[in-house]
């Protein structure tokens, strides 16, 4: 464990242990991802989807198993371990399709290239790592409009962006200049919609847990 033990969520068998468990429920992880993939349009052999933080592949396993004929996927990852975890995966379950795995993370640094994609997946990324980076809201909102920005250029026009997320509690409170927190719904698909993306709608809801999809511009 040397080296995580400030920051246990990078460690992959760790991260896979725990992912969920502080939100809805470990349990309802199965259901959430299932109604993700039952949202999606259907993929083929000409179709290219990016994980955008796809930490060891969980989510994005499951939409291979689901579409097994699926032609690419592009793993975007800024831990190392999970990356390789994931992309092992991936090629394992598409071994006639290209995996390619990125290092790098959405809203943290220029230089991270990827060709745009007609699906974009994002697995409970945004609102985590928005409310683990600390400072204001005002800081939060800055970094979530980067990556929001980030994952519009990954999009290609016309192509889809499907976010499941944990939203802020319905007593969460605070203005820009107080502590960061989670967005609500109607804050959160404003964003998206302030990134250049159309059609938002909530998918699916349990509790605190979302899947929004929307439509790039």
């Amino acid at each position: 464990m040397t080296g995580y033990q400030d920051a246990p969520w990078e460690h992959p068998d760790w991260y896979d242990l725990h992912d969920t468990t502080w939100t809805a429920g470990p349990e309802r992880e199965p259901e959430h991802y299932r109604e993700l993939v039952l949202s999606l349009p259907p993929l083929d052999a000409d179709d290219h989807v990016i994980d955008a933080g796809c930490g060891t592949g969980k989510l994005v396993a499951l939409v291979a198993r689901s579409y097994p004929r699926l032609g690419r996927v592009t793993l975007l990852e800024p831990n190392r371990p999970k990356l390789e975890r994931a992309t092992a995966k991936l090629r394992e379950l598409l071994p006639q399709g290209r995996v390619d795995g990125v290092l790098g993370g959405v809203g943290e640094r220029a230089g991270v290239v990827v060709d745009p994609a007609r699906l974009v997946i994002v697995g409970s990324v945004l609102m985590p790592i928005m409310e683990l980076r600390g400072g204001t809201l005002n800081d939060g909102l800055t970094w979530l409009r980067a990556a929001l920005l980030d994952l519009a250029r990954l999009t290609r026009p016309g192509g889809w962006l499907f976010d499941v997320e944990t939203l802020a509690a319905p007593w969460a409170r605070g203005g820009l200049s107080a502590p960061v927190r989670r967005l609500t719904l109607p804050e959160l698909t404003e964003e998206i919609a302030r990134a250049g993306f159309s059609e938002t709608e909530c998918v699916y809801r349990f509790r605190d847990r979302v899947i929004i999809k929307a439509r790039r511009a």
